[in-house]
């Protein structure tokens, strides 16, 4: 499982385009992610997974302290890194602002409660609702930051990833059973998984006691929109006391429909 200290942007990169993934180790510190993981455990708006496991919608309607996840720098420098275009006008082209070519599509809390069934392999959206007769794109439409709230261990139902599979361009057969390469992303409290959306992926079972608890940001390129039903947007009200960088990244929620939702337990 590669990994590497959460300042190395470099490392990060590199780790990316080798393997499809990283972790940044100790991003935040223990003692925050705890604080987080308790906030998320008590976020009201649910919507359920397999059995045991269930989402609670954007985080940030229900507690400012996740702005500092979304605005964490090295995670930013690689969504844009990931996600950015063309910066410099050609004649036959245009340049979109660098500074808003990258958005924050959702912030989810993600809990996987005790005796929780394996998720099912998988790409993030779009992905799964392109075209299934054509090649998947081979760049990411949406990086995946999956922020460790409690400890990812084999035992407590941690990550699971396909290294390379960035360049298969085609969905994962739909299956939840343990693959022959799979690597489990393990970490402390604090540490934060990178998954571009080319990558397969999925939950594990949890084993232990305790529910295993993340915070997943999903960053996108400024020409993207909602992607399916169960991303919910900033209210209003909320949107208007975050701080100007963090308005920026979720200004488009403001035009999202809030009509098409999904149902929430």
């Amino acid at each position: 499982m590669p990994s590497v200290a959460a300042d190395d942007v470099a490392a990060a990169l590199r780790a990316i385009e080798d393997d499809g993934y990283v972790v940044l180790e100790n991003a935040i510190s223990s003692d925050t992610a705890g604080e987080l993981a308790e906030s998320v455990l008590q976020a009201p708006d649910r919507t359920a997974g397999v059995k045991g496991y269930f989402f609670t919608a954007n985080l940030l309607n229900h507690d400012r302290g996740f702005v500092d996840l979304i605005l964490h720098p090295s995670v930013l420098a690689i969504a844009r890194h990931l996600l950015g275009g063309r910066t410099v006008e050609a004649p036959n082209a245009f340049a979109w602002p660098e500074a808003d070519q990258v958005r924050l599509g959702t912030i989810d809390g993600l809990v996987a409660g005790p005796g929780c069934e394996p998720g099912w392999w998988h790409q993030d959206s779009p992905m799964g609702q392109l075209n299934p007769a054509r090649p998947l794109p081979d760049f990411p439409i949406v990086v995946n930051f999956l922020w460790m709230l409690t400890p990812f261990t084999e035992r407590t139902g941690a990550t699971r990833v396909k290294p390379h599979s960035q360049h298969c361009r085609k969905l994962p057969s739909p299956s939840q059973q343990k693959l022959d390469d799979q690597v489990l992303c393990c970490g402390e409290p604090g540490s934060v998984v990178v998954i571009p959306n080319t990558v397969w992926h999925a939950s594990s079972g949890n084993q232990s006691n305790e529910p295993r608890v993340a915070a997943a940001c999903f960053y996108q390129p400024w020409w993207t929109g909602r992607f399916h039903k169960d991303v919910y947007p900033v209210r209003k009200e909320i949107w208007q006391t975050l701080p100007p960088d963090a308005q920026a990244l979720t200004k488009h929620h403001l035009d999202w429909n809030t009509d098409y939702h999904g149902d929430l337990l």
